[in-house]
């Protein structure tokens, strides 16, 4: 397997189309109650969006501009496509994502039950039933509308300066997710593997109960709470990545439009427990195998977070050792030094998945999670 630094936008570099694609999206707006919302803010605004109906109504209008930009995203894939068999291209220039697609089938075997007993509980509390949800629903869900009163902007640049971390150039995003791209340092340039593991094991911090409540005051009552719900975002993530990766080396190896839109919304759908629109099933894919890439950072980051924990308890963000470790680390220009650092010699998404079980609350209280009540009735979920 290759470990150098990966130069995959080289072979599937399309800047005219690229430009093509911005100028399109720039130029598609979605009429929502007689108000015009720029593509790129439509899904933002769907998971803001309290009344399921209207969200629902929404996502439809989304989906019907995705359609709209998908000829010349159908330009872009074909381009990739021309540079023949796109995952042994990809393998040449990185890493090879189908070797790694068996290797994460006994992770998203230990995912499956905590990830759905979680979307159980959280479909549950906005009176969704499992089987009944889309994608626009995990939207509304993830987006944590009940904890944006904890991360006010002034609170987050606090709490990120405190610790030495903060974006230069700060972020369009608010609430919780701000304190996420703070914590990271902003946006990385693909393929520096070191910049882009320490600026994950950051982001994971936006999650940790001692940050949230030592360095934003979170109440004690909430903060458990606060740390399930972003141990499940973490874990969505991740399952949609994998689900992504199956995906594309369907979406790579077929020239089908109809099994591919088919391949999108039935694997993704399956793997996230929602119904998922066929129209994103290009829009969905940046650059090829972005979903192996980002699994990767985002284990690598996990077994960094897992030895700065054993070596320097579990407020290592806040230790003058953790620096030497971190320095090092953000130096690693491949996957191969970023390992070595670590003292492993290949990837193990064990620690990650440590991570976010010992955080959910339907871990740490028994298969199940506690009751919900919901206009339905009490249940266990």
């Amino acid at each position: 397997m290759t470990t150098g630094t990966p130069a995959y936008r080289t072979a599937f570099a399309t800047p005219e189309l690229d430009a093509e694609i911005d100028a399109v999206q720039g130029a598609t707006i979605v009429m929502w109650r007689g108000e015009p919302i720029p593509f790129d803010r439509v899904r933002e605004r769907i998971g803001r969006t309290d009344d399921r109906d209207a969200r629902d109504r929404l996502y439809g209008s989304y989906a019907d501009a995705l359609e709209a930009v998908n000829p010349v995203l159908e330009r872009r894939l074909a381009a990739w496509q021309a540079v023949g068999d796109v995952a042994e291209a990809t393998a040449a220039e990185s890493h090879d994502p189908r070797p790694f697609e068996v290797e994460l089938e006994r992770f998203s075997q230990a995912a499956e039950t905590p990830y759905y007993a979680a979307l159980r509980r959280y479909l549950a509390q906005v009176d969704i039933e499992q089987g009944d949800a889309s994608e626009a629903d995990i939207w509304y869900v993830t987006d944590g509308a009940a904890w944006r009163s904890w991360f006010g902007a002034r609170d987050v640049q606090r709490a990120t300066r405190s610790i030495g971390r903060g974006s230069v150039e700060p972020g369009d995003a608010d609430g919780w997710l701000a304190a996420e791209h703070e914590l990271g340092g902003g946006p990385v340039q693909p393929g520096l593997a070191g910049p882009g593991v320490v600026a994950e094991a950051y982001r994971s911090v936006a999650g940790a109960p001692e940050w949230v409540g030592e360095e934003l005051a979170m109440t004690a009552g909430q903060i458990p709470a606060y740390v399930d719900f972003a141990a499940f975002v973490r874990l969505w993530r991740l399952r949609r990545d994998v689900a992504l990766l199956t995906y594309e080396l369907r979406l790579f190896s077929s020239d089908d439009a109809a099994l591919q839109r088919a391949y999108y919304s039935g694997i993704v759908g399956h793997a996230t427990g929602v119904a998922i629109a066929e129209a994103g099933y290009l829009n969905a894919v940046d650059r090829p195998f972005d979903s192996a890439r980002r699994l990767r950072t985002a284990i690598m980051a996990g077994m960094l977070v897992d030895s700065l924990e054993r070596r320097l308890g579990t407020t290592w963000w806040r230790s003058a050792d953790a620096a030497g470790i971190l320095d090092a680390v953000g130096a690693a220009t491949s996957e191969a030094d970023v390992l070595a650092q670590l003292g492993y010699d290949g990837l193990d998404w064990r620690p990650v998945m440590r991570q976010i079980r010992t955080r959910l609350i339907g871990e740490m209280s028994g298969y199940g999670g506690p009751n919900i009540t919901t206009r339905a009735g009490t249940r266990k979920v």
